[in-house]
């Protein structure tokens, strides 16, 4: 039990350190499809469509049972925005408790909680895994998700991710990259472990 125990503190430990030791409104939003709401681009767009409302009714000399509720939603998205901030800030521990979890390192995940990285680098002890074979595994996660190559001698594959960025709406493009990553590493790679041992797993 003792041994039992130091493993999983060493794991917890290492799984710390491989992370920022404070996580970003970004980072924190990456966890959740819910940090979407914490997005300034989106909380003020959302304030500016409710406060052009409230104006208009304003113009209007709309009576109060309608420009009261009106006002009172300009303040709703930055409410909201607030609450989920507040909801998502034990994110890392709740990150950290995952890569601790995990048989192999998973190496700079930190550029996936900040809307990065496009493949992952897949380290094997020994053996490689056939091409074809893993890509029938990484299917079943994504079809956008496959090898694009590795250095056989180097005993590395690259498995790409395959999210493909936002530019109208890049906070649920990162939740989306890290929810991709967690499903590759938890439905393809720790099984695929089990016959070839992995080293490590480093996002690039």
């Amino acid at each position: 039990m003792p041994d039992l125990t130091s493993a999983r503190a060493l794991a917890e430990q290492r799984a710390a350190e491989s992370v920022s030791a404070r996580f970003t409104r970004v980072m924190n939003a990456s966890t959740s499809r819910f940090g979407v709401l914490t997005d300034p681009p989106l909380v003020a767009l959302a304030t500016a469509l409710f406060l052009l409302a409230f104006l208009a009714a304003m113009g209007k000399d709309a009576g109060p049972s309608v420009v009261r509720p009106l006002g009172a939603l300009v303040f709703l998205p930055i409410a909201i925005a607030l609450v989920a901030s507040v909801a998502l800030r034990g994110a890392r521990r709740e990150v950290v408790a995952w890569l601790a979890r995990q048989p192999f390192p998973v190496e700079n995940l930190n550029a996936v909680l900040n809307g990065l990285g496009e493949a992952l680098e897949v380290s094997f002890a020994g053996a490689v895994p056939d091409t074809a074979e893993l890509n029938v595994a990484l299917d079943k996660v994504h079809p956008d998700a496959f090898v694009t190559g590795g250095v056989e001698d180097a005993r590395t594959l690259d498995i790409r991710i395959g999210v493909v960025d936002s530019k109208r709406n890049p906070a649920a493009t990162n939740h989306q990259r890290y929810t991709r990553v967690r499903e590759l590493v938890e439905r393809v790679l720790v099984p695929l472990a089990e016959r070839y041992p992995i080293e490590s797993v480093r996002v690039k």
